[in-house]
């Protein structure tokens, strides 16, 4: 089958339309991309789609969408060898190896060795233990996961089954599920590929409960890759989407461990059971390797996002619908971003992107300097890095995931094909919202560190300093609400839209008021439980502030006079008048300083004013994003405009289509099913004859 020769050209040219639109760039796509996206993830980036780029025979991902799991595992593995030999050749680095995995969107059966095994023993091994299995693990010599969920335990880590048992005896652990429900379950890597497992159970210790503490159980042989005695493990199966990746399940019956198996950085099992741990460490340490990963999510969801808003808006630059029904008049039908409720639902998950990129940038920073405190004893930061990352986790994997969602959505019938290069990549990221902590269960992680500390500040302790306690302090004198409303509640929206301090001030107040109001009720005798929908809002509120005050943080790095300062700040003017609108609410029903409802229809006015503004960079934004043609996997999205012309030759690629495969096909299809439906009544008035 092939495509007919002397198709007349497209009276709107789509390449042509892709380019008038960056002719409108009014900053440097180069200078705007060496500023939102950190100098490292440059340079990684680059350096590893060039390698990617040199061998195609290993490393293409576009007959993905025409393969079945087992295929997409089979590709994944033989992907996931070829990266582990380039490390070992000194090509890449363990780091530049999951760089390539977000770049081909192929996670597969290695990704949690390296994202979860691997980090706990370097956070939480003694020297001794990182000489028994880290550089094993770094060399690949044994392939680990990270065993912490059960089937009937997923957020509630205090509450996992499988024990982890001293034997004084033999100077043993006895690892065991007790039960159905003690099942590890959804464990990457653990389905076909590890060889152990780091498995997170109920230390006990001559009788005692010392919590969930990692322990390192031999799984698999490293020989024949057989399950070893006691251990029950296998895959679980296909998935709505991450199905290059082995998620498991494993029970263990009674499995022997050494002693020097249980990690024992921040906790000591001596022989014969003495328990001991260090001075002043917080037992919460233990899930370090948890918010390590939380801070890559946010991370990653900048990335993430980037692909599906590339996608997007190239195409509704470029698709035209209907005349004369844009604002804008033009020739023939209008780009379908030209109109509103696209212009609406596109334009401000840009804004979103943007803040995305300087907030993983500063979160980054901020775990790095607490992580440099814990490692010189001080678990002082601990508490307030635990809630940041969980609300920054909630807020960006919402954001990413339902903003990919909304991309596939604004590009109409062709958003449901998989040529789209968003519903595969949909399915691949959706996990994120439920993994390393359910967002709706995290919510409550943050929402309960800010309650405490207005209840500190209402007891007259001191506090620490960090960015949650300084909105607090200065919104909320001796934690509670002011009685007269801030000067900022009550500006003009268009001041508040060009004043940068007064909106974070505002923002701030925001938080801070529904946390004074949910701790004045949970005071009064309002159960936790009756208390949990304020606590998601309370942590969006929290979150929201966080993000625009890195947001302005990172914009204020730039030379006042940067050209890319004008449209910077409109994203973030943008922004912040998006979150006013979207939760209206909650400034209507401030018990201090309440927006009126006229303030209100000022937002939206500003808003839609600000939104029609931004559309005219739009492509020159998401092109800054830097998102390769190799990332995109997409027919839609293409960096050279050529839509519709590469989705029919993608279309001519399926197997069904193709001439050494789809005649044979087709008429193995037509003998045994097409004909005797076709056939049939005329079989029957033969039969009669």
């Amino acid at each position: 089958m092939q495509i007919p020769k002397g198709l007349q050209a497209m009276t709107s040219s789509t390449v042509d339309t892709l380019q008038a639109e960056r002719s409108k760039a009014a900053f440097s796509v180069a200078e705007m991309n060496a500023f939102i996206v950190d100098e490292q993830m440059r340079m990684q980036l680059t350096k590893v789609e060039r390698l990617l780029l040199s061998e195609p025979e290993t490393f293409d991902v576009r007959q993905v969408y025409f393969m079945s799991r087992t295929e997409k595992m089979d590709h994944a593995l033989k992907i996931g060898r070829r990266l582990i030999e380039l490390m070992k050749e000194g090509k890449l680095t363990g780091e530049e190896i999951s760089i390539a995995d977000m770049i081909l969107d192929i996670n597969g059966p290695f990704g949690l060795h390296r994202a979860m095994f691997i980090p706990t023993l370097q956070n939480q091994a003694t020297e001794e233990q990182k000489a028994m299995f880290l550089s094993k693990a770094e060399n690949y010599e044994i392939l680990g996961c990270y065993a912490q969920t059960e089937i009937g335990h997923g957020s509630n880590v205090q509450g996992l089954e499988t024990t982890c048992t001293y034997l004084p005896e033999t100077d043993e652990f006895e690892v065991h599920s007790p039960s159905i429900s003690a099942c590890k379950w959804w464990i990457g890597s653990l389905g076909v590929t590890a060889t152990h497992a780091m498995v997170m159970a109920q230390l006990v210790v001559n009788g005692k409960n010392y919590g969930p503490n990692p322990v390192v159980v031999p799984i698999r042989s490293v020989e024949d890759h057989q399950p070893l005695p006691g251990v029950t493990v296998g895959d679980l199966g296909p998935k709505f989407g991450f199905n290059a990746m082995d998620n498991g399940f494993l029970l263990l019956d009674h499995v022997r461990v050494p002693r020097l198996n249980l990690l024992q950085r921040y906790i000591t099992v001596a022989q014969g059971g003495r328990v001991s741990r260090p001075k002043n460490v917080d037992p919460k340490v233990a899930y370090g390797t948890m918010v390590y990963v939380r801070t890559q999510i946010v991370r990653n969801m900048s990335q993430v996002l980037a692909k599906a808003t590339t996608t997007a808006i190239r195409y509704a630059a470029v698709r035209r619908q209907f005349s004369g029904k844009a604002d804008k008049r033009v020739d023939g039908e209008s780009p379908v971003l030209d109109y509103g409720m696209v212009q609406h639902r596109l334009i401000p998950l840009l804004a979103q992107n943007y803040a995305m990129f300087a907030t993983s940038q500063a979160f980054a920073a901020h775990y790095a300097e607490s992580m440099a405190e814990l490692n010189r004893g001080n678990f002082g930061p601990l508490k307030e890095l635990h809630a940041t990352a969980c609300g920054l986790k909630r807020w960006t994997s919402d954001v990413a995931i339902h903003g990919i969602d909304t991309c596939r959505h604004a590009c109409g019938g062709h958003g449901f094909s998989q040529f789209s290069g968003l519903n595969e990549f949909f399915g691949n990221q959706y996990p994120n919202i439920i993994w390393e902590g359910d967002n709706y269960v995290l919510s409550q992680q943050t929402a309960r560190f800010v309650l405490t500390q207005v209840n500190a500040l209402r007891a007259g302790k001191q506090v620490a300093d960090n960015q949650t306690t300084q909105y607090l302090r200065a919104h909320l004198p001796g934690g509670h609400l002011p009685k007269t409303a801030p000067a900022f509640t009550q500006m003009p929206v268009a001041d508040l839209a060009s004043n940068s301090e007064a909106q974070l001030q505002l923002l701030g107040f925001r938080a801070a008021s529904m946390a004074a109001e949910l701790a004045d009720s949970m005071a009064a005798g309002q159960s936790h439980n009756r208390s949990l929908v304020a606590m998601q809002r309370l942590c969006d509120a929290h979150s929201d502030y966080i993000v625009a005050s890195y947001f302005r943080r990172h914009l204020r790095t730039l030379a006042p006079a940067s050209p890319l300062a004008p449209t910077l700040n409109k994203l973030a003017t943008l922004l912040f008048l998006y979150v006013l609108e979207q939760h209206s609410a909650d400034l209507l029903r401030l018990t201090v300083g309440a927006f009126s409802p006229a303030q209100i229809s000022e937002v939206e006015l500003l808003l839609a004013q600000v939104i029609e503004e931004v559309r005219e960079q739009a492509v020159p934004l998401v092109d800054a994003l830097g998102i390769t043609d190799l990332r995109l996997n997409s027919a839609l999205g293409r960096s050279d405009g050529k839509v519709y012309e590469n989705y029919l030759e993608w279309a001519m690629e399926d197997p069904l289509n193709r001439e050494d495969t789809g005649n044979a096909i087709r008429k193995q299809w037509f003998e045994k099913y097409y004909k005797p439906v076709l056939h049939a009544a005329k079989n029957k008035r033969d039969a009669r004859l």
